[in-house]
């Protein structure tokens, strides 16, 4: 098979499966927005009944009131429908007529159909679901670029085409793979971010950029921010005390592994079990901390329950998690500088201080910008140790935006809202790596 057929056959084999897929959604859909439909009708014929019963003379003001599920509801007399749907009503069942679908109303003792309920299809069930532009958007962008492939190739060799089209063979699992749990979650993301979408109503508006505009004016977001912004300085200081470790645990002492591995164990524990050992050991009446300042005389204090030192408890806990795991990352990166450059500076009279300052230290610039990027990536990512030893408290004072933002969307169901927050985060991470890339690649390019 030459490479124009087997190109031709892969264009082929992602249409039917794009095809497929699109064909089962519809249906699926389609499905569910019948049930929605019915369910709909049902409730607005059960709340103007209820209307009744409570004492309501006039039903269109009970069908007023009905309106407020998304559809549109209005009374119909039942002498005005023909034989044929009052005999369905009569089986107390909706019933679909033209456009629309009816739900039987019954007298105030529940006994009698008396009228029905016209309900007619709500506008969020016909408009497309969100998933579809998501999953659309890139179909349609990846088959734009196959094409224009195709269309390239036809100016190449046989055997260049041919290795062309093996490399996208093997890249196409991972490109799906990245597709399906990256590129569309972040471009669902952005397109909730637009919206108010919550799982209390079936209309889910565009509102263009108020949830942007709210988050602005939201001072308890500001809070949670600068919090995760003081919670990220532990970057620096674990740092500092994992290069110090890993600078003592170079030489070769005896023992030097077991220290090692008893200094990375807490990096690879579990993040739960560590949370909440140390929420015990933080307890202000039975825990290990308070106990020991005891003993020596010292005041105690409520770690946890203190606005003032619970950020602060959050970070050494941080700080004992983390330093092991930058601790092997810096010494990998002293094991790969060179002896003979530490052997010249000796040579030429260098102190121990001035070989680490003027050739470990700059030879250690991008495993330095490295550890940075990522434990400030890290930083503002927190949840887990704020969910199981604070849960933001006390006073919001160990409130971070990762945590804000699960509370807003599966405590108050404002997904639209939620997710505005995660595309700020992303954007507020993406400028700090940007400037740590501009502010120390130069250094460590020029190393």
């Amino acid at each position: 098979m030459n490479a124009r057929r087997f190109a031709l056959l892969i264009g082929v084999l992602w249409a039917v499966a794009a095809g497929g897929f699109l064909w089962w959604r519809f249906a699926r859909d389609a499905a569910h927005s019948g049930d929605e439909w019915r369910r709909t009708a049902e409730s607005a014929a059960q709340l103007v009944r209820l209307s009744r019963v409570e004492g309501e003379s006039d039903l269109e003001a009970a069908a007023q009131a009905a309106r407020v599920i998304g559809a549109a509801v209005r009374v119909v007399e039942l002498a005005r429908l023909d034989a044929e749907v009052r005999s369905a009503l009569r089986a107390e069942a909706p019933v679909r007529c033209g456009e629309g679908m009816l739900a039987p109303l019954k007298d105030a003792d529940d006994w009698d159909v008396v009228g029905a309920i016209a309900v007619g299809r709500p506008a969020a069930l016909r408009a497309p679901p969100p998933w579809r532009a998501a999953v659309t958007v890139p179909m349609a962008i990846l088959t734009a670029l196959a094409l224009l492939l195709l269309r390239g190739g036809a100016r190449l060799t046989e055997r260049r085409r041919g290795e062309i089209v093996t490399a996208w063979a093997f890249l196409g699992a991972p490109l799906l793979h990245l597709a399906a749990f990256s590129i569309i979650p972040v471009a669902f993301t952005v397109f909730l971010s637009f919206h108010r979408w919550d799982l209390l109503s079936a209309a889910r508006p565009f509102v263009g950029l108020d949830n942007y505009r709210e988050l602005a004016r939201d001072g308890l977001f500001w809070t949670t921010l600068r919090n995760t912004a003081l919670y990220a300085l532990y970057v620096p200081i674990t740092m500092v005390l994992a290069l110090g470790l890993a600078l003592l645990l170079d030489r070769g002492r005896r023992g030097q592994r077991l220290l090692r591995a008893i200094v990375f164990l807490p990096y690879v524990s579990s993040v739960v079990a560590v949370g909440l050992v140390w929420q015990w050991m933080f307890n202000a009446d039975f825990g290990l901390i308070n106990g020991a300042l005891r003993a020596v005389g010292l005041g105690t204090a409520d770690w946890l329950g203190d606005p003032r030192t619970a950020l602060a408890a959050i970070i050494v806990v941080t700080v004992w998690t983390q330093v092991g795991y930058q601790m092997i990352v810096f010494l990998a990166g002293l094991q790969g500088i060179p002896g003979v450059f530490l052997d010249a500076a000796t040579v030429d009279g260098a102190s121990p201080w001035q070989r680490f300052r003027h050739v470990t230290l700059p030879l250690l610039r991008p495993v330095i910008l490295f550890v940075l990027v990522t434990g400030v990536i890290a930083g503002f990512q927190v949840f887990t140790l704020v969910y199981l030893m604070t849960e933001g408290g006390p006073l919001h004072s160990t409130d971070v935006v990762v945590y804000r933002i699960y509370q807003t969307a599966w405590e108050f169901l404002r997904f639209g809202y939620a997710s505005a927050m995660a595309v700020v985060l992303f954007l507020l991470l993406l400028l700090a790596t940007i400037l740590q890339f501009r502010l120390l690649g130069r250094r460590t390019e020029t190393a």
